[in-house]
C-alpha cells in the first residue's frame, strides 16, 4: 500500500491518472478519510489531462494516528483556557508541513492545491508559507478563521460532537445518525441519495472505522487568524461556497476572497457543507477557466 513516511507520521495516499507536470492535489475535510473525494470526482481531472492524489490527513483513514491524552471537546477548551495543550498536540501549519513533506517524498515540485473545509484553511496555509510550490489555490466551503464572522449553527455542531453508537454493536442506530448530520449539512439544492451515502458509509468503515476529530479539533484551536498571510497569497485562487452552508456560512467563504489578492469567489445556490456528485463538473469547470484566465 502506498504509504509516505514522514518524521514521526506515516500518510496514506492514492494516485490516479499518470504521471505528468499537471497534479492536483486534494486536501479533506475534519475527521474525513481521502475518500471524501470521490472516484467520480478525480476521474473528471483524470479526463481533463490531470494526476490526482488525495491522501488521508494524520489522525483519519490509515494515516498515522496522534496519542492524545483528552476525551471530549469541554476537556480540551478546558485545556486551552488555561493556556494548556494537550499532549502531542499540533497546528494546522503541522499539518501543510505534512502536506509539502509528502510532495518531497513524490518529487513532486509544484502541484494545483484543493480543499476543502478544514483542508482549505490547510491549503490557505500551505499557499501563504510554500508558494514556491503551488500553481494554484482552491478552497470550497472553508473559513479565514476571522473571529468576526458567523458561528456554525449549534444544533448542526452539537449533531456532529455527540457520541456515536459502536457501529459493531448498533449498526443501523449508528447509520442513522450518520446520515441525520449528512442530512443536516447537506443544502436543499443538491439533496442526498440515501443509498448511495450509506453505502459510502458503510464503505469508509471499512476501510477504516475511526477518526481521531479532536486532534484536529484541537489543531484548529491553536491556529490562529491571520490577515497578513491571505494577503500574501498572489497565486491564481478560487474560493467556492454554499449559500447554505450551516458549518462555515456564506460570509466565511466571501472573507477568505475578499482577503487573498485578484481571488475569484463563486457561490452555489443551494449548496450546503458538501460537495455531492451533481457539483463535479461545477466545480472542476470552475477551476479550469480560474487557470485559464488567469
Amino acid at each position: 500500500m502506498p504509504f509516505a513516511k514522514l518524521n514521526k507520521i506515516a500518510l496514506f495516499y492514492d494516485v490516479m491518472g499518470p504521471e505528468n507536470t499537471k497534479t492536483v492535489l486534494l486536501i479533506s475535510g475534519l475527521g474525513s478519510q481521502l475518500t471524501s473525494w470521490s472516484s467520480s470526482f478525480c476521474q473528471e481531472f483524470v479526463d481533463n489531462g490531470f494526476r490526482v492524489i488525495r491522501f488521508d490527513n494524520r489522525d483519519s483513514g490509515l494515516s498515522t494516528f496522534i496519542e492524545f491524552d483528552i476525551k471530549n471537546v469541554s476537556e480540551m477548551m478546558g485545556l486551552l483556557q488555561q493556556g494548556k495543550q494537550p499532549e502531542n498536540a499540533y497546528k494546522l501549519a503541522d499539518m501543510a508541513n505534512d502536506v509539502i513533506s509528502l510532495l518531497d517524498e513524490l518529487k513532486i515540485e509544484k502541484v494545483h492545491v484543493m480543499g476543502r473545509s478544514l483542508g482549505g484553511i490547510v491549503a490557505q496555509i500551505i499557499a501563504s508559507d510554500y508558494p514556491e510550490r503551488i500553481e494554484s489555490l482552491t478552497i470550497i466551503m472553508s473559513t479565514s478563521l476571522n473571529p468576526t464572522l458567523p458561528q456554525p449553527k449549534a444544533e448542526v455542531m452539537g449533531l456532529m460532537l455527540r457520541p456515536m453508537p459502536n457501529f459493531k454493536e448498533e449498526l443501523d442506530l449508528y447509520l442513522e445518525k450518520r446520515l441525520e448530520f449528512v442530512k443536516a449539512i447537506t443544502g436543499s439544492g443538491f439533496p442526498i441519495k440515501l443509498e448511495d451515502e450509506k453505502e459510502n458509509i458503510l464503505k469508509d468503515l471499512q476501510r477504516s472505522p475511526s477518526a481521531n476529530i479532536l486532534g484536529q479539533i484541537c489543531a484548529m484551536a491553536l491556529t490562529s487568524y491571520d490577515l497578513d498571510r491571505l494577503k500574501k497569497i498572489n497565486i491564481p485562487t478560487l474560493v467556492v461556497h454554499g449559500s447554505e452552508d450551516p458549518l462555515f456560512p456564506l460570509a466565511c467563504g466571501k472573507d477568505i476572497a475578499n482577503s487573498i489578492p485578484n481571488a475569484c469567489f463563486m457561490k452555489i445556490e443551494g449548496m450546503g457543507h458538501s460537495l455531492p456528485k451533481d457539483l463535479n463538473i461545477i466545480v472542476i469547470d470552475a477551476f479550469m477557466k480560474n487557470n485559464v484566465t488567469q
